[in-house]
């Protein structure tokens, strides 16, 4: 019996044991998910401090469902900071960042360090799964950088594919288990053992075959695509602010043609992915030496939506010198109902606001950081405090509250026009554009 064979039916009977390295956004959730389909689940994870909370049971992260799936499962995995105890292990999954530099290319470090580390320990055939976002041709090269630190041979003793999360914050825990995969192996027995791995756990509908470079360019692709289409819709808020016409009723009138389906503009895109994504797949098409236009152009514009609405902001101001620079940020995440602030174009209004000598008091349920200024307690605190509101995440909580409270003295910001109904209720009403 060949390696592959052994390893495969280890694979269909659920024997293999599975290390997930990475126990962050995506290791955390996809660990689980793999002991809740019976597997043998181990976690690496070099930040000791993680290790330790999770080891206590303790969860960082705020997702719908997350804590009950950690309640029944979480005790079953062993999770380390060491590579030392993982040599038994049949599959590695790459739970790993791969964020981007000053110069918009992709650092490559952690999943290379890993790759490292794991050819100087693995004793044994095995499947390397990277779930990582990567530039078009990087796992394949990682498969080399394999092969030459653990000296074994690519398609007799180990398979590499590429099979990346594409899973929604706020919705992880859902979508796992919904979200169609890919298992894109660098050598085509690499992609039939890991589109087996994937059956074992998700729906097998739910799991497409094809190959790594297609694999890495689709992930990248469908990211960049929504960063493209926010583009878009936030340049025409602009030009909309410039003519004094509300965008969201032109979008409204817009979409009523069968063939659009426009977005809706907003203080900007934040996040893990999407601000990335498309640089990434920029810098790939240009190491092929083809040209980038419209991608470079969109992450222009959706970087530039907070000073924009900074610039309304402090127009308010010069206008009205009885105005006080007591402004209330609502809201520090990257989008509605989530806790991570990576990318956070409220952050990013922060920062702007506290550079022009305004005094900003931060209020956000579901974060703790308070970048630097003064976090409140509540709503009614912030209220209390200052005169302009600017409801720059529009936690479904915070949307509800607020038609709760006394707001006659206060200019609202809403960028994300989400409470266009309290114009009534409010001294000054300030949309994205009117």
């Amino acid at each position: 019996m060949t390696k592959y064979d052994e390893l495969r039916i280890s694979i269909e009977k659920k024997k293999a044991k599975v290390c997930v390295i990475g126990m962050g956004y995506i290791g955390l959730p996809t660990a689980l998910f793999y002991a809740r389909a019976g597997l043998d689940v181990q976690g690496i994870d070099t930040n000791e401090d993680l290790v330790t909370e999770l080891g206590e049971g303790k969860i960082r992260m705020k997702e719908e469902g997350l804590d009950e799936l950690a309640d029944e499962y979480l005790d079953s995995i062993y999770v380390t900071a060491s590579y030392e105890s993982i040599c038994d292990s049949d599959i590695y999954v790459l739970c790993l960042p791969s964020p981007i530099n000053q110069e918009n290319r992709a650092v490559l470090k952690y999943l290379q360090d890993a790759v490292k580390q794991l050819g100087q320990q693995v004793c044994k055939r095995c499947l390397i799964l990277v779930e990582s976002t990567v530039p078009v041709g990087a796992t394949e090269k990682l498969a080399t950088l394999f092969a030459e630190e653990s000296d074994m041979i690519l398609d007799e003793d180990f398979w590499v594919v590429h099979c990346p999360e594409r899973v929604l914050p706020g919705k992880v825990v859902k979508e796992m288990d919904t979200n169609h995969r890919l298992a894109g192996g660098v050598t085509e027995n690499s992609t039939k053992l890991g589109e087996a791995f994937l059956e074992t756990v998700f729906d097998s509908e739910l799991v497409h075959p094809t190959t790594a470079a297609v694999s890495e360019t689709a992930k990248l692709a469908e990211n960049a695509y929504r960063d493209v289409q926010i583009g878009f819709v936030n340049e025409l808020a602009k030009f909309c602010t410039d003519m004094s016409i509300d965008v969201t009723e032109v979008i409204r009138l817009a979409n009523l043609h069968p063939r659009v389906s426009m977005l809706k503009p907003g203080l900007g895109v934040g996040g893990y992915c999407l601000p990335k994504d498309g640089w990434i797949l920029v810098d790939s098409a240009r190491e092929n030496d083809s040209e980038a236009k419209v991608i470079p152009a969109a992450r222009e514009v959706n970087e530039s939506m907070p000073s924009h609405v900074f610039r309304r902001i402090q127009k308010v101001i010069l206008e009205d010198s009885t105005v006080k620079r007591f402004i209330g940020l609502l809201g520090l995440s990257f989008k509605p109902n989530v806790s991570d602030t990576r990318n956070s174009p409220s952050v990013d209004l922060l920062r702007l606001l506290t550079s022009a000598g305004d005094t900003v008091i931060v209020y956000d349920p579901y974060v703790d950081r308070d970048f630097g200024v003064q976090k409140a307690d509540s709503l009614e605190d912030v209220i209390e405090q200052c005169e302009i509101i600017v409801l720059a995440v529009p936690h479904d909580t915070l949307v509800e509250n607020l038609e709760d409270q006394n707001l006659e003295d206060i200019i609202l910001v809403d960028p994300w026009n989400k409470v266009p109904h309290l114009q009534g209720k409010v001294e000054r009403y300030l949309g994205l554009t009117v």
